[in-house]
């Protein structure tokens, strides 16, 4: 079945080819802007890049901890654009991504789970942690359907809840009986046979790597190819176009929503599966929102997510490396970052956005010249 808003294969290259381009212009000014920067406080750029590469591909034992840092940021920014494309500006990924390891480990742990085969518990504790990432996601929909509150905010502050009550139940309820009372605590680990199946051995990568990526190119095909696909797109680009065509917003918001919210839970399970084995408090605090950025640079293109999360996964590693290895600050890599999204920001936004801050400014000049 073809829909109007599927392109041909040239025009889709063409603008994947755009968005690539764009998104490269990005990370080279972004990449001057901290050469500058480190000229300025009397470090070598060139060296510092070059301890930045060394850190994150330098070598197979750093590819493979880019790769296992690239896992979170794949799904966490696949569940971003998912909302996106349909209108929603999902905030809250940092959220849905805590609960959905809690569940992840809460299930994973759970003593009755070892009945099942071992590649069955994998499953259940992958779906787990699906499952609370789509529910915690559903309050901020519901209530932008309900009073039309911005879903920015309340995913956004939504986020500090998951923190908060993850933080309780690990220090409390689920806290491992090995485990003192204190800030830093953790589950109970998970079954043995719920371990996720690591792709090299001594490594942190596991099946969730090319299960994200072909989710991406499934993401891209249902945005194009699917009646839902269609209904999301279109809402998201001409919401009262959609409801005056007859597309049930509420239910394509709902499900968009849920999805988004499902596959940053699957980020939080993967971190639980293939990292710690168990949920920690503190949480790693930046995959949700770093993820929003790897999204935007690639112009929420699920097809170019996968790129833009191996990149993104790159700096988080190769900062690590590159004090190491070259004594510069590793926080170069968030500076870099930040100025990358300066960049590449504007041109993510999309046209509703846009025409909607020129809209108001053109208010607000008028009622100051009045």
């Amino acid at each position: 079945m073809s829909f109007a808003g599927a392109r041909p294969p040239a025009a889709v290259l063409r603008r994947i080819g755009v968005r690539t381009s764009a998104a490269l212009t990005a990370v080279v000014l972004a990449a001057l802007v901290a050469g500058l920067l480190l000229l300025l406080v009397g470090q070598d750029p060139l060296v510092a890049f070059g301890g930045l590469v060394d850190g994150s591909v330098g070598s197979s034992t750093n590819l493979l901890a880019t790769l296992a840092q690239t896992t979170p940021l794949l799904l966490a920014a696949l569940s971003f654009v998912v909302a996106f494309q349909a209108g929603i500006f999902n905030a809250g990924g940092q959220g849905q991504v805590v609960i959905g390891a809690f569940t992840a480990a809460a299930v994973g742990s759970w003593p009755p789970l070892g009945v099942l085969p071992g590649s069955m518990q994998v499953l259940v504790v992958v779906l787990a942690g699906a499952a609370g990432g789509a529910i915690w996601a559903l309050p901020p929909i519901l209530m932008k359907i309900a009073w039309r509150t911005s879903e920015i905010l309340t995913s956004l502050l939504l986020s500090y809840v998951a923190e908060l009550l993850n933080g309780f139940l690990v220090q409390g309820h689920f806290r491992a009986k090995s485990v003192q009372p204190g800030t830093n605590a953790q589950t109970e680990s998970l079954l043995p046979g719920a371990h996720f199946p690591h792709l090299a051995a001594g490594s942190q990568v596991t099946f969730l790597l090319p299960v994200g990526v072909l989710l991406a190119i499934a993401a891209w095909w249902m945005l194009r190819r699917t009646t839902l696909g269609y209904e999301m797109t279109f809402h998201g680009k001409s919401p009262l176009a959609a409801r005056a065509a007859g597309v049930n917003i509420t239910k394509v918001s709902v499900i968009a929503m849920m999805l988004s919210g499902a596959l940053a839970g699957i980020a939080g399970a993967a971190i639980v599966g293939g990292v710690f084995q168990a949920d920690t408090t503190p949480f790693p605090p930046d995959i949700g929102f770093n993820a929003i950025l790897a999204a935007l640079l690639v112009g929420s293109s699920a097809l170019l997510v996968p790129f833009s999360a191996f990149f993104f996964g790159a700096l988080t590693q190769g900062g690590l490396g590159l004090q190491i290895f070259t004594g510069t600050s590793q926080y170069i890599a968030s500076v870099i970052t930040a100025t990358i999204i300066l960049f590449a920001a504007p041109r993510a936004l999309p046209d509703g956005v846009l025409r909607a801050s020129r809209t108001a400014r053109r208010r607000l000049t008028r009622k100051a010249r009045r």
